[in-house]
């Protein structure tokens, strides 16, 4: 609502909001297209995230509560523990200094090899984990060069 008794100069926004504010929201869009939107996006997080963990939670429980309890005390379980939080222990610092050390250098300098460090950290967030997978298993894998050589020394990748 615009105050009509002021020069046309200095009118001001009111804080009271109209029924055409209520109605519409603060972007524009009708209450119908936000609550299609909100259920769309909810639903797409309700595919792609909590499907497939309720799919893990339902093959792990397959056999019953005991069964899942006992496995998660076996000596493999524990060791595989025991690397998971070793290796995050080690690895979230490191990466959060040079994380931060190229955000840095990133948004403050002009030098040679930005656009290569730049690429480096996007072409990660842009490539499908499973692409990437599927690109170290055909460069390491076993029918490949490089990984008849590694097998030839006594080093597995995959399989």
């Amino acid at each position: 609502m615009i105050d009509d008794d002021l020069p046309a100069g200095s009118r001001t926004q009111s804080a009271v909001p109209t029924a055409l504010d209520v109605a519409v929201g603060p972007v524009g869009e009708s209450r119908f297209a936000r609550a299609v939107l909100m259920t769309l996006g909810l639903g797409f997080v309700g595919i792609v995230v909590f499907v497939p963990v309720l799919a893990v939670f339902a093959k792990a429980l397959e056999n019953g509560v005991g069964t899942y309890f006992s496995a998660l005390v076996e000596s493999e379980t524990l060791s595989a523990v025991r690397l998971t939080l070793s290796t995050a222990l080690i690895v979230v610092p490191v990466n959060a200094a040079f994380g931060l050390a190229a955000g840095w250098a990133l948004g403050k300098f002009d030098f040679p090899g930005k656009a290569i460090l730049l690429a480096l950290i996007e072409v990660p967030l842009a490539v499908s984990p499973v692409i990437s997978g599927l690109v170290f298993v055909l460069a390491l894998g076993p029918h490949s060069l490089a990984g008849s050589w590694l097998l030839d020394h006594g080093v597995r990748v995959i399989f």
